[in-house]
């Protein structure tokens, strides 16, 4: 018993707890705004979509383990505290209780968002797809994944206001593929390229590759702002906050190159994170004060 606790604890870290927070963060501010009732069916429904999300990052940690040794990584199946093959069957049977929560709140929207999901995750990491190993799978594929967070907690949430969660969900999964995914990747380079990735690091170079998560921070956030003021101006505050996010981003990509540990190198990826963590807690900070003051 004690053994299998310690192999759920280590599948938990494996799957990256700040990671798992601000996908549920995306999934209740699409929710929050979408207008409906914070009853079970929404709280069963995130239930499924957490277990559906922890097992696509544990299947990641299985995949990488020579490139996470590579690059330093202490998590779990890395560094030998969780045997890859123990991790894949509790990988098996997160996916099975997730798929069978989202068929038992909602079969016909959920079911389908939950499987998906899984299936871009294992596309990401994978045979025979590895869409990780190229930068234009991934892009594409870490889209996926933020486009249906969204739309899973705006369907669990009641469908409603569908232009601010449409939004709010392109903005923000473009910061993901645009920026969290460029950015991961220029202080992973040796692991990378031992597992024979071809990252847009690797492909064009540090230089281009920083250039470019600059623009692609500043462009999103400026064009959320954009949106934001011409058809929803309830999100003018949010917007703000991933265009600051945008340009300490682009500071940071502009002054960590030579960056000596890779924990300098990573200040440009934990700066995407921290303006993913303050987008989300402002929606939600919002819509309670919203409730309060109603």
């Amino acid at each position: 018993m004690a053994a299998f606790a310690n192999h759920v604890h280590g599948f938990l870290l494996e799957s990256r707890p700040a990671v798992q927070v601000v996908f549920m963060l995306r999934f209740f501010a699409a929710a929050a705004l979408s207008g409906g009732p914070a009853d079970g069916r929404l709280w069963w429904a995130a239930a499924a979509w957490s277990l559906a999300t922890m097992a696509v990052y544990v299947v990641n940690g299985v995949m990488d383990v020579t490139e996470d040794r590579a690059n330093g990584s202490s998590r779990p199946i890395a560094r030998g505290a969780l045997p890859a093959p123990v991790a894949t069957t509790l990988v098996a049977a997160a996916s099975v209780l997730s798929l069978a929560l989202a068929a038992a709140v909602d079969a016909r929207v959920l079911l389908p968002l939950v499987a998906l999901h899984l299936a871009c995750g294992y596309a990401y990491s994978g045979p025979p797809f590895h869409g990780k190993r190229r930068g234009s799978t991934t892009a594409l594929l870490v889209l996926g994944l933020g486009v249906l967070t969204y739309a899973a907690g705006w369907s669990a949430g009641g469908r409603h206001a569908g232009l601010p969660v449409l939004l709010l969900g392109v903005a923000m999964s473009l910061w993901m593929a645009g920026v969290g995914a460029l950015a991961k990747d220029l202080s992973d380079v040796a692991g990378d390229a031992l597992g024979g990735r071809r990252t847009p690091v690797i492909v064009w170079g540090e230089v281009r590759t920083r250039a470019l998560t600059a623009v692609n921070a500043v462009l999103i956030g400026a064009g959320f702002l954009t949106a934001s003021l011409l058809r929803a101006t309830s999100l003018v505050p949010v917007a703000a906050v991933l265009l600051l996010g945008g340009a300490a981003v682009a500071v940071l990509v502009a002054t960590t190159r030579h960056g000596a540990t890779r924990a300098v190198r990573r200040l440009p990826y934990r700066a995407f994170m921290f303006t993913q963590y303050a987008v989300q807690l402002l929606v939600l900070a919002r819509f309670l004060l919203g409730l309060v003051h109603g």
